[in-house]
């Protein structure tokens, strides 16, 4: 095979390099306003890199001219690395002739702009090389190669100069002019970032729809009508938008899904049109919905197995081939696999795959909805209702286990679905108690229980994932082995001290009821000292939950479903109901309930 890159020298131009650091030594004046415009990395040779780190250093030292460079490089011991004195001289001789000029600003930028296309071309040399590298390896799939240059490539972009940026004064111009103003929106991103409407009016008044580069889930139990909703919200969006619609159907195969758009859209049993048992008139209806389809921008992949790498080759590969991919649906989230050598539990995984549909979503400046199925805590509970802590398995404590409350004793949590607890605000690597005691819910469910023992006797039961408090970051329990330390907690003379302690062993215990506390973010509470975290984390800007209750089966074909919007990071949350026709598949709204 012949050699993929025959130059003998790569791009570089250390000539303009030492004429740029000259100018800076001769002329201490200009390095404020070039400062941001180059970094270390620009610069081809190491000598080059260490004089330019040097140069920031004794600059915010308020200490920039040549002699405290000289002091700087030889306490540090990079005098002789660089090439000692004669280096330093040489390069601001290199520098005299653009000095004297009135024109050495402009000199100076073109001469940045020659260094940093030559570092942008030297970082696609080696981005290339690391390509070709991956594509000889047997046991990597395509497009997993695919993915890796595309980030490489975005990478590189990032660094090109970037043109006709909005300016920040004129960005605030356009809010004041469009908000004063009683015509329509004059923002010129306001297009790019209007939200799609998702066809249900009260979803849309909490929600402001669905906005674009967000992650949105839709969580229920089995059999709730997830699809079919998420279903309904992309027919409308055909309907009246020319947006394109992308749909990952894990679960149901591509007919399923056509079956249950034609019967949305006509209104005709599922069952009827799968029999084949309608009429001529309802057949016509169905041939000319076929060919509105046919028309539409819709795209359905039910390819079995499919994994979040697969999800971003694919999407990101038709984005670049149509402008027309407007919102992207995952039905359902468990079923997505990770292609990964790493010995990831299944908790993990799905925090990994979340992550990587949020930056998704964010690179493609699109809504992605998944649909997730909520745990089995929920039917032990007395009260169904759905809670945030149901969409994941959340860490959890022993249902006996003492917390710190309100009058600062120790109490179990037994039966209260609200309970008033001392909680303590983490933020900054500081420790304070928050000066309201919250009350807080209470979530229940069946875990396996582990007990963690340090050497001073102090024990906590908690679940394999629940969070505790080492040094300055918060670690699963599973993560935690034997000597490890762990972060304690109490209180002297009114003040909050933290102390570490060793984990002398870590053992099963039981399967038992246990309870998780839903706070805010950065807040704790406090077993016999340990610090324990606030587990409900989501990666989601948007969570719905579909809640069905006994009381809300209206008929044998219908059903008032409550939608739960548990979490709204921009907005408020709250709550509406929606008809469900379980003959149709269709939803039709119902007066909303805003708490």
């Amino acid at each position: 095979m012949r050699k993929v890159y025959t130059s003998s020298l790569v791009p570089q131009n250390y000539l303009a390099e030492e004429i740029l650091l000259g100018a800076i030594l001769m002329v201490p004046r200009i390095f404020p306003h070039i400062i941001q415009l180059i970094q270390p990395d620009f610069f081809f040779l190491e000598s080059h890199q260490i004089i330019y780190l040097s140069i920031k250093s004794i600059y915010q030292d308020h200490k920039l001219n040549p002699t405290e460079l000289i002091n700087h490089l030889v306490h540090n011991q990079n005098l002789t690395t660089i090439g000692g004195i004669h280096k330093l001289i040489n390069i601001m001789s290199q520098s005299q002739i653009f000095i004297s000029s009135t024109y050495i600003n402009i000199y100076l930028i073109e001469i940045i702009e020659t260094i940093k296309k030559n570092y942008i071309k030297r970082l696609l040399i080696q981005y290339g090389y690391n390509i070709i590298e991956l594509a000889h390896k047997p046991n990597i799939c395509s497009y997993n190669i695919y993915n890796k240059a595309s980030n490489y490539l975005n990478i590189t972009n990032n660094k090109l100069p970037q043109q006709n940026l909005q300016n920040f004064q004129d960005l605030i111009g356009d809010i004041l002019l469009n908000l004063t103003s009683k015509e329509k929106p004059i923002l010129k991103y306001s297009e790019k970032n209007t939200s799609i409407k998702s066809g249900f009016k009260e979803i849309d008044k909490l929600t402001n729809g669905l906005p674009k580069g967000d992650l949105i889930i839709i969580a229920g139990r089995p059999s709730t009508g997830k699809t079919s909703l998420v279903i309904n919200i992309a027919i409308h969006i055909l309907q009246k938008t020319k947006n394109g619609v992308y749909i990952f159907s894990l679960e149901m195969s591509r007919q399923q899904i056509i079956y249950k758009c034609l019967s949305i859209i006509n209104q005709l049993p599922i069952n009827d049109i799968t029999n084949n048992n309608i009429n001529k008139t309802e057949i016509h209806n169905i041939q000319i919905t076929c060919q509105y389809l046919l028309k539409s921008l819709l795209y359905i992949n039910d390819t079995p197995n499919t994994s979040i790498n697969y999800i971003e080759y694919t999407t990101k590969l038709l984005m670049h081939h149509s402008l027309e991919l407007n919102i992207l649906i995952i039905d359902y989230l468990q079923l997505i696999q990770v292609n990964t050598k790493n010995s990831f539990n299944r908790v993990q995984e799905l925090s990994y795959i979340t992550r990587k549909l949020k930056i998704l979503a964010q690179y493609l400046n699109i809504p992605i909805i998944v649909l997730s199925q909520l745990n089995r805590n929920i039917e032990t509970r007395i009260n169904k209702r759905p809670l945030l802590s149901d969409l994941r398995e959340s860490g959890c404590v022993l249902y006996t286990s003492p917390i710190q409350n309100n009058n600062y004793y120790n109490s179990s949590i037994l039966h209260n679905q609200k309970y008033q607890i001392r909680l303590t605000r983490y933020n900054n690597k500081k420790i304070s108690t928050l000066p309201n005691r919250l009350k807080v819910k209470i979530a229940y469910g069946l875990e396996y229980i582990f007990t963690v023992t340090t050497y001073e006797k102090i024990t906590i039961d908690l679940t394999h994932n629940h969070k505790l408090l080492n040094y300055n970051q918060w670690y699963k329990q599973s993560e935690y082995l034997e000597n490890n330390f762990i972060s304690l907690l109490y209180t002297k003379k009114c003040n909050i001290i933290t102390y570490k302690s060793l984990i002398k062993d870590i053992t099963f215990f039981t399967y038992s009821k246990t309870y998780d506390i839903q706070v805010d973010n950065y807040q704790f509470f406090t077993k016999r000292k340990i610090i324990l975290h606030n587990s409900i984390e989501q990666d989601a800007d948007i969570v719905m939950m579909i809640h069905e209750s006994d009381n809300n089966i209206i008929s044998i074909s219908q059903k008032n479903l409550d939608l739960i919007i548990c979490k709204n990071r921009n907005g408020p949350v709250g709550s509406c109901n929606l008809l469900f026709n379980t003959n149709t598949t269709t939803f039709q709204n119902i007066k909303p309930d805003i708490y």
